[in-house]
């Protein structure tokens, strides 16, 4: 399991920004789609180091309307799985570790991923 991961983290790593990206925001929905917004948010912020603040302020660093993210009854953070996206790019504006970070989130939960061509 461990080569596993070492050989999907090399892949991963080896792509471009823009495709990291992309993956990263094509799982970030998926998560949330399986598992719940709330959960993937926190995974999210888990990999990338976030605080709650911290994930407010890169969703609205990369376009997310401020008056769509809220509490959950669960008491987890929670936007439309659609623009959750748009943390993965205000994470990369204001994070200048952000790549490796959402290589992380990608290796972390690619179990979770749905590779569509």
């Amino acid at each position: 399991m461990e080569s596993d991961e070492r050989a999907y983290r090399e892949m991963v790593a080896a792509q471009s920004d823009e495709q990291i990206d992309t993956w990263a925001a094509d799982l970030f929905m998926d998560f949330a789609k399986r598992l719940g917004v709330g959960n993937a948010i926190e995974r999210f912020c888990a990999a990338a180091g976030l605080e709650a603040r911290g994930f407010q302020r890169v969703f609205l660093v990369g376009g997310g309307p401020d008056h769509v993210i809220g509490i959950d009854t669960a008491g987890q953070l929670a936007a439309p799985i659609f623009e959750l996206p748009k943390a993965v790019a205000g994470l990369r504006k204001i994070d200048p570790d952000a790549r490796a970070k959402l290589v992380n989130f990608l290796v972390e939960h690619r179990e979770v991923m749905s590779y569509t061509a």
